[in-house]
């Protein structure tokens, strides 16, 4: 995972390699010819993203606040978020043509990477380091 200190280039990275590993469940629907599940993945991804991108922001405006401001709105704007995800899920679910499986895999597609992409980086800082202590003995 890239280091930095501006969360704008860290959300750019992030979303980045969430959409390289989304190119993997997108291109073997289109293959398999599940236009249902490409469209439920599209839909989802895009509010997952979207969401990610307004979370940011949410937290950027937040520490601007005082304490008990801040506390406030984001907690209001989580409940927002959770509007906006049960709304986009009660969409997929009544609507024909969007599969509400692949909107749910579009919605989780962004947060397994984060989780992936925070293992990843434990395995290799913990790989360097026995290799570390390896080479000093």
């Amino acid at each position: 995972m890239m280091k930095t200190n501006n969360p704008a280039e860290a959300e750019k990275d992030v979303i980045k390699k969430t959409v390289i590993v989304a190119l993997i469940p997108l291109v073997s629907s289109l293959v398999m010819g599940e236009i249902d599940a490409f469209l439920g993945l599209i839909f989802g991804l895009s509010i997952s993203i979207l969401l990610f991108h307004l979370k940011r922001i949410n937290i950027e405006n937040s520490l601007q606040m005082s304490a008990a401001k801040a506390n406030t709105y984001i907690r209001n704007r989580y409940f927002i978020n959770y509007l906006i995800y049960f709304i986009v899920l009660a969409v997929a679910y009544r609507r024909e043509g969007i599969s509400f499986l692949a909107v749910v895999v579009g919605i989780l597609l962004l947060k397994f990477t984060i989780i992936g992409l925070a293992a990843l980086d434990n395995l290799k800082k913990s790989w360097e380091e026995k290799k570390d202590r390896v080479e000093k003995d």
